[in-house]
């Protein structure tokens, strides 16, 4: 029996026939987004940008029976409909090949907190944010998975490195997009990090951290692996300015455990000043040094939103496992809140 109307999945590219019966109805969750935005969202990568950039510039993609820009931005409950005739043409393009064209499953993820808004997601070290040429899984494909059929399928509103643990939002509507985008651009969102690092950090209080940081890409460099950028210390005068305050909590005879919280969100910003300083994180494999059998010792334990304030434990076991009594004052400490629903709960 055909699916009504409504039903279709969200990425699927109709027919000719299909596309002239029925325009594509804006979702409320859609609401907002440029005209090109929508389409490339609708019709995934089977479909090219170019493509629907050019139909959208002679006029043959109508909004409400007009014609429009492609950066008109679409209300909830508009229509739009594309020409079945173009339509057949740009579905003759190659799909794409990857986990779900072979038929594969992607695994999926442990879920910290979800709201109507968006939804935290617990990474594991050694999942990349987003996927790439030389790595096809990762957190934004297993979300697209998770939700597929959803209105919106959620978009990550930050990134951690591929071998950093910890907490990830994504959106799962576009308004929501624009103002998470917004907090992380403004420093409306307060970034919590615990990281391992190797030998004995020299101060007790805090200390802020203030460098100015240059990438450099390590395509050419022989002997590196996870990442295909470096990020250095600029020259006087130059680069992005990187702001972090340390805190040490934990000594042993080769280690430290660090609290930091960033001020600025550069590329392995972490990483990169506390090897400038002569205690990378334990397991850097770009700024320090493998530990075999350890993952990289970085991990997103606390983001505070306005609304909400989200805390992770990092999965770390052996010796470098964190103890309870020093987890619960983290937790009492920057999400006291969580920590008291916790207690009350008797939850671990």
């Amino acid at each position: 029996m055909p699916l009504p109307k409504d039903s279709a999945p969200e990425n699927s590219v109709p027919t000719p026939a299909a596309a002239d019966r029925a325009p594509l109805i804006v979702r409320e969750e859609e609401a907002g987004q440029k005209l090109l935005q929508f389409l490339q969202r609708r019709f995934g990568r089977e479909v090219p940008g170019s493509a629907l950039l050019r139909i959208i510039r002679t006029g043959e993609v109508r909004v409400d029976g007009g014609r429009k820009k492609p950066f008109f931005r679409l209300g909830a409950g508009q229509a739009v409909r594309v020409p079945p005739l173009t339509f057949s043409a740009i579905v003759a393009a190659p799909a794409p090949t990857g986990p779900a064209q072979a038929g594969q499953t992607p695994t999926g993820l442990d879920i910290l907190f979800e709201s109507p808004g968006y939804v935290a997601v617990r990474k594991p070290a050694g999942l990349c944010s987003h996927a790439g040429t030389r790595h096809k899984d990762s957190v934004a494909d297993r979300l697209k998975a998770m939700y597929a059929g959803a209105p919106f399928s959620p978009v990550l509103t930050h990134r951690l490195d591929k071998d950093t643990s910890g907490i990830l939002l994504a959106a799962k509507s576009y308004l929501e997009l624009r103002r998470l985008n917004d907090l992380f651009a403004t420093g409306g969102v307060s970034k919590t990090y615990l990281a391992w690092v190797d030998g004995v950090w020299p101060g007790d209080g805090p200390e802020m951290m203030e460098d100015r940081l240059d990438r450099l890409d390590l395509a050419e460099a022989p002997g590196k692996s996870g990442d295909r950028k470096k990020v250095l210390a600029a020259a006087e005068g130059e680069g992005k300015a990187a702001k972090a305050e340390v805190r040490p909590l934990v000594r042993k005879r080769q280690a430290t455990l660090l609290l930091v919280r960033l001020f600025t969100g550069r590329t392995h910003q972490i990483r990169v000043q506390l090897s400038l300083r002569g205690h990378p994180v334990i397991s850097d494999t770009v700024y320090g040094r493998k530990i075999r059998g350890v993952p990289m010792l970085l991990h997103a334990l606390c983001l505070r939103l306005p609304e909400r304030t989200l805390f992770d434990a990092p999965p770390w076991a052996g010796p470098f496992a964190l103890p309870g009594r020093l987890l619960g004052q983290l937790q009492a400490q920057l999400a006291p809140e969580q920590a008291a629903q916790t207690e009350r709960t008797g939850g671990g």
